[in-house]
């Protein structure tokens, strides 16, 4: 336990006795360590698999040519029911062989990155380094479901719970997380519990869900001449008035709540009344009851700066008054789990039997956000390497102990659905009383 308490934040409880019962057995076990071996066997595999999914334009909400490549390697390493769903989800099904109702378990990566389709997707290589858009986001987490999928079905290991396999669309930016939030949309969804691999550092365990919501707010209005019309309410006029309200807002520090407006555009030119302004508003917390405090505080005050700006030019015919509407172009929900959960136990255990540190054990937003906001156990976590400057042209990928990032995954998977004459694992069937 020592490597353990050295590399977590301070307080963290040691793990349930259960599961280290079943972490130990499982790491005696044969069978295991040659799927243990398996990885390292295939690392330059895994690798290889890397480049060339990278290599496949993956724009947003064009995922497509992913999609139609993983369909093939989900039927061609034997998955059971591999289809593509409505939204674009690739889709794959382990069946466990314990009696039902079984556990079940979703792991999936994502297909989408945040780069045009014209981008340049080619990967060069320097040394040990590998550079190209989305090399480790998420081209490193689609490569690590594969292995993950090869360590089952070349050693024949029965699990006694169901593995989901996904590759999910729509993860990234204005996305927002449409692949996942499709999985889970019916709110009685048999799914037990969820793994994200999201990038390439094994020892972050990405625990909570970072809630957003992200809103387009527009103001408009008559517009005119600078000088003849002058007397106009304007639409930029307008935006720059709830500055007096969004720059002094107060925020809870305890949860984490933030709020920042990125992007402003309007106007056409220097000598004119702005006819149209627009701002796009990111509001984060780790609480959704927070979180929709700070939205309700923050929304209410672009109708009172249309208002002021109407008034300050005495403006009461509606057609020759500013307006607000308010358009949703992010909304991921927020969720936090305790440390008994199945997914936080098999991470740190899945680490303390391979010797890793774990480095992280925060809350960030991502896939996981849905089916934590639900109640069911979720994480997001590394497929192994190291990997930088994600979301640009330059990133990088550092294909160091990679093999890393499988094993954590695989031994995870075990841990929770149980592996036939092993363990029963240590995931329970979530109550399904209301279908």
């Amino acid at each position: 336990m020592t490597a353990e308490v050295k590399n977590l934040e301070p307080g963290l409880p040691a793990l349930l006795p259960e599961t280290t019962q079943t972490m130990d057995t499982l790491m005696a076990a044969e069978v295991i360590k040659k799927a243990l071996q398996l990885a390292v066997d295939q690392d330059e595999l895994c690798l290889q698999e890397q480049i060339t999914i990278t290599e496949i334009p993956s724009s947003p909400f064009g995922e497509e040519l992913r999609a139609a490549d993983f369909e093939k390697r989900f039927n061609a390493l034997g998955l059971e029911g591999v289809h593509i769903d409505e939204v674009g989800n690739v889709i794959g099904t382990r069946p466990g062989t314990g009696p039902e109702p079984r556990a079940k378990l979703v792991i999936a990566a994502h297909l989408d990155t945040v780069f045009a389709k014209d981008s340049n997707f080619k990967v060069r290589k320097e040394g040990n380094c590998y550079y190209a858009p989305s090399i480790g986001d998420d081209s490193r987490g689609l490569a690590a479901l594969l292995q993950v999928i090869r360590m089952f079905q070349e050693l024949k290991i029965e699990t006694l719970g169901d593995i989901i396999f996904v590759a999910n669309v729509g993860e990234e930016g204005e996305g927002d997380l449409r692949g996942v939030k499709h999985l889970f949309r019916d709110p009685n969804v048999d799914v037990d519990a969820f793994i994200s691999i999201d990038w390439a550092d094994p020892s972050d365990a990405i625990v909570g869900a970072t809630g957003s919501l992200r809103y387009r707010v527009h103001f408009d209005g008559p517009g005119g001449h600078s000088y003849l019309g002058f007397g106009q309410p304007s639409a930029i006029h307008a935006l720059m008035r709830t500055s007096e309200t969004l720059a002094d807002l107060e925020v809870p520090a305890e949860p984490k709540t933030t709020y920042t407006v990125g992007v402003i555009r309007g106007g056409t030119t220097v000598n004119s009344i702005a006819a149209h302004a627009s701002m796009d508003i990111d509001m984060r917390s780790t609480d959704n009851t927070s979180l929709l405090a700070l939205r309700d505080k923050v929304m209410s005050c672009f109708d009172k700066a249309a208002d002021a700006e109407n008034q300050h030019w005495g403006v009461t015919d509606e057609a020759n008054k500013v307006k607000v509407t308010v358009e949703k172009i992010g909304d991921r929900p927020a969720g936090q789990q305790p440390y008994e959960s199945p997914v936080c136990q098999s991470i740190r255990a899945g680490l303390l039997a391979l010797g890793l540190p774990l480095h992280k054990y925060v809350s960030t937003s991502g896939d996981h956000n849905v089916p934590l906001s639900m109640g069911i156990p979720a994480l997001a976590m590394g497929g192994g390497g190291r990997n930088w400057k994600m979301h640009t042209l330059e990133e990088g990928y550092e294909h160091k102990d990679a093999y890393q990032g499988p094993q954590l995954t695989f031994l995870m998977a075990c841990s929770m659905v149980g592996v036939k004459d092993l363990t029963s694992g240590i995931l329970k069937k979530r109550c399904t009383c209301q279908k």
